[in-house]
């Protein structure tokens, strides 16, 4: 069965604490809907849906306001409560799973009784998003996500036709991502299980310590993936700070030092050694690697030495003119004297990293403003293996990465960027890496090994 299924998420990130009233609201708020038993198209998973997302927001700190097959009386008062508990600091999540539907470009939230005949009486028996959004806007909270996971199919077909398929499309305000299951008219697999198919997905990323946007960046891989490219889901967003739903576990403590001083001399990055391999990178400002690079098309050598010098909103800014994402994928870099940008990302990693998963995602590179690349970028996560460097023995994952490129007005003007690599969640980045370029015709553009040298990581 297809059904149509967005996700629309509204967070607010707290930041400080506020005094009088406002002290006393709580920092992370979410209202869950889950609707399912509609008389003319129920949907099975709604409820489950709902119900399984609550429970992870509790786990992740939130106050959840829940409510199960709502009335629209009921969904406005919960939308009412939900409104009163919002404090300027508050971290806001709002989150829908059942019917949904566009009339005349306005989105609505169907409640359990709506009984519609035509398609001029939408707009006063159901919810309309827009007074999610306008909740939203009177918080002012600096960050935002809206759920809503709605059956985007027309659930009163027999009645009348709708107008336009699926939802319209919803720009993100300021400070604000929102999520969809599908592109925006069209519609999305419901699932089979206990879950529809995006949420399964979703719940799986919200219990990972990773941002919001790599959060729905591997949701979206893995819709894609399951459902063999139907199902592409995605997002409006304005995010402008940073949020996870889970925090990262905390950082083992160094080793005391007694006033005589260490019997030897011991490099700083060895208070990580009980980080997981697996673990996504949480960078900070001086973080260090130097690595031996070789150049296996003439055999030369150099050190090449890359450093984080801040970190900024969402994204890092390294030493040598590169900014990436908070996991190290790279947005923006200088190589020579031209310029790249990546859109969306460089793709380097998509957390977590499960042994056999394997993404395809799309990219475009841009150098100078003058060419332009299409590239797809297929991702496999191999497994864990012990790695020996200049820097020591890590346990690391390997990853292999291939990129298809092809120059835009320039078809003939292609090939294929090999790249292996293995990560290490106590080195924040990979120790070994291995990269050729190869164009269609067979000549090697690029063919270099990489090993970490050494490395300071706080």
């Amino acid at each position: 069965m297809y059904a149509l299924r967005i996700v629309a998420v509204a967070i607010v990130l707290a930041t400080a604490t506020l005094a009088g009233a406002q002290a006393e609201k709580p920092a992370r708020v979410a209202l869950v809907i889950g609707n399912g038993n509609y008389a003319d198209a129920a949907l099975p998973n709604a409820i489950n849906d709902g119900a399984d997302v609550a429970k992870e927001l509790k786990a992740a700190g939130f106050e959840v306001i829940q409510r199960e097959n709502a009335t629209r009386k009921e969904m406005v008062l919960a939308l009412r409560e939900f409104g009163d508990r919002l404090g300027r600091n508050s971290t806001w999540v709002f989150y829908f799973a059942g019917h949904g539907m566009q009339v005349r470009g306005r989105n609505y939230l169907i409640p359990v009784d709506a009984d519609i005949a035509r398609e001029d009486e939408v707009a006063f028996a159901a919810v309309d998003l827009a007074a999610v959004m306008e909740k939203l806007d009177s918080a002012r909270n600096p960050v935002n996500l809206v759920i809503l996971d709605a059956c985007r199919n027309n659930p009163f077909g027999k009645r009348f036709a709708s107008s336009a398929q699926g939802l319209a499309q919803v720009d993100a305000p300021a400070g604000t991502l929102i999520a969809f299951s599908t592109a925006p008219g069209s519609v999305a697999a419901d699932g089979t299980g206990r879950n529809g198919l995006y949420t399964r997905h979703l719940l799986e990323q919200m219990r990972m310590a990773i941002p919001v946007e790599e959060a729905f960046k591997a949701v979206r891989a893995a819709v894609r993936k399951d459902s063999a490219g139907r199902q592409i889901p995605w997002e409006s967003t304005s995010l402008e700070s940073h949020f996870a739903f889970r925090a990262p576990a905390p950082k083992p403590m160094p080793p005391k030092v007694s006033a005589q001083g260490p019997a030897s001399a011991q490099p700083a990055s060895t208070s990580r050694g009980a980080v997981s391999p697996w673990a996504p990178p949480v960078f900070a400002p001086g973080d260090t690697w130097v690595y031996r690079v070789r150049n296996l098309l003439d055999q030369s050598e150099r050190m090449a030495t890359t450093k984080v010098r801040e970190i900024r909103g969402a994204e890092v800014v390294w030493n040598n003119e590169q900014t990436s994402d908070l996991l190290g994928n790279f947005l923006r870099s200088k190589k020579g004297e031209s310029r790249h940008t990546h859109t969306p990302s460089t793709h380097m990693y998509v957390f977590p990293l499960t042994p056999g998963a394997k993404y395809t995602l799309p990219v475009v590179q841009d150098i100078d403003g003058k060419r332009q690349y299409d590239m797809d970028v297929t991702i496999a996560v191999v497994g864990e293996e012990e790695i020996v460097t200049p820097a020591g023995k890590f346990r690391a994952v390997k990853i292999d990465r291939q990129v298809r490129w092809k120059q835009r007005g320039k078809p003939s003007n292609n090939g294929v960027n090999t790249y292996t690599y293995w990560y290490s969640g106590q080195a924040k980045r990979w120790v070994v890496s291995e990269q050729t370029n190869v164009t269609s015709e067979g000549k090697r553009l690029q063919s270099e090994r990489w090993e970490l040298d050494s490395y300071q990581v706080k």
